[in-house]
């Protein structure tokens, strides 16, 4: 499946739409995580996407142990082997730093790191690519975080997840960056 920007979100359409069309609407910003969409979507209205955002923000902080694994886990490692599963959103986030098609070395260092990293911490490492200059930066961070305490890097990755969620929110609804960025 090619990359394909999402298409738009108004928050007042968002408010009015059925509870399917709601966790629809929401499941771009949430990767593969339809019970996360659907909390949200109960929440409604929202006054804005800031609202939204916020809450956003709250609800994965606030996840238990196991939703939050459950979270983590939905979430693609760097350069698959098989880009063409991932969401659009992420081929398109990858996409952006060559992740999506890495040459060969890079494929392999990945490898390498992903599995590390899941046998390390029992989720794919997750980092906020749209706050990332380049692939040097991912590579710092990739390794630097290896050798993060389990806690530490949980909060390190649910942080990574909302400012995601928040710059895909953003992107949707069309405005500025929303909430904290990574």
């Amino acid at each position: 499946m090619p990359y394909r920007e999402q298409p738009p979100l108004s928050i007042a359409a968002l408010n009015a739409a059925s509870p399917e069309d709601a966790v629809a609407m929401l499941a771009p910003v949430v990767e593969r995580s339809p019970w996360l969409a659907r909390r949200l979507a109960g929440a409604r209205p929202f006054a804005d996407a800031a609202q939204l955002a916020a809450l956003l923000r709250r609800t994965i902080m606030a996840l238990s142990r196991d939703e939050r694994l459950l979270l983590l886990r939905a979430h693609p490692e760097l350069a698959p082997a098989t880009p063409e599963t991932m969401t659009a959103a992420s081929q398109g986030e990858q996409g952006r730093l060559g992740l999506a098609h890495p040459s060969p070395a890079i494929a392999g260092r990945l490898s390498a790191l992903n599995r590390q990293y899941s046998e390390r911490f029992g989720y794919p490492f997750i980092i906020a690519l749209h706050a990332m200059q380049d692939l040097d930066a991912v590579l710092a961070q990739f390794e630097g975080r290896l050798r993060n305490d389990p806690v530490e890097e949980m909060v390190q990755a649910l942080s990574n997840v909302v400012s995601v969620a928040t710059a895909r929110l953003a992107r949707m609804t069309g405005g500025a960056a929303i909430g904290e960025a990574v």
